[in-house]
């Protein structure tokens, strides 16, 4: 059989019952747009998320808390829709995320910078994003999932590429319902 019909068959949505997936997590967020605000230090925080499982398909979407540093609500909302497939125990999944972030914040330049260039990176961090979610090693024990080192890569939807996200998920520990 040729390989692109079996990468079909293993990513079609196949007979497996629907179900619930609720997980908590840690991880941390990068966000940077290269100019006056260029946080290199990732923010940790906790991830809550809800995924409903058809098939091949990983629908659902969570909540983000990232306390360390300043921004004035440090919370995402975010929806994913992950394709999945199952190899024995292993469950990697990857697909897009839209969410909403409090995270951007803007740090005040010092030194001989122009007064509104505050303004104009705050024009750039607009609170919207889309991003590429990956989750390469997700692992499932019967009704248990863990997930170690996912990657997230996006961009604000206000002016895409102006700003990079990068996200890592350090760990997710999961149940299906």
């Amino acid at each position: 059989m040729r390989p692109w019909l079996l990468l079909a068959a293993a990513l079609l949505p196949g007979a497996a019952a629907a179900g619930h997936d609720v997980s908590l997590g840690v991880t941390a967020v990068t966000l940077t747009n290269g100019g006056v605000y260029n946080v290199t230090a990732p923010r940790l925080g906790l991830e809550a998320a809800y995924a409903y499982e058809l098939g091949s398909w990983r629908l659902g979407g969570g909540l983000r808390w990232a306390p360390s540093g300043r921004g004035n609500l440090p919370v995402e909302v975010y929806a994913r829709a992950l394709l999945s497939t199952k190899l024995g125990r292993w469950q990697p999944a990857v697909g897009p995320e839209l969410g909403v972030s409090g995270l951007p914040v803007i740090i005040s330049p010092v030194g001989g910078f122009p007064d509104d260039l505050s303004r104009q990176q705050a024009m750039q961090l607009g609170p919207a994003y889309v991003a590429v979610h990956a989750a390469p090693l997700r692992f499932a024990f019967q009704r248990f999932t863990v997930s170690a080192l996912e990657v997230q890569w996006g961009t604000a939807l206000n002016q895409p590429g102006s700003t990079l996200r990068l996200q890592f998920g350090l760990v997710h520990l999961g149940v299906t319902l």
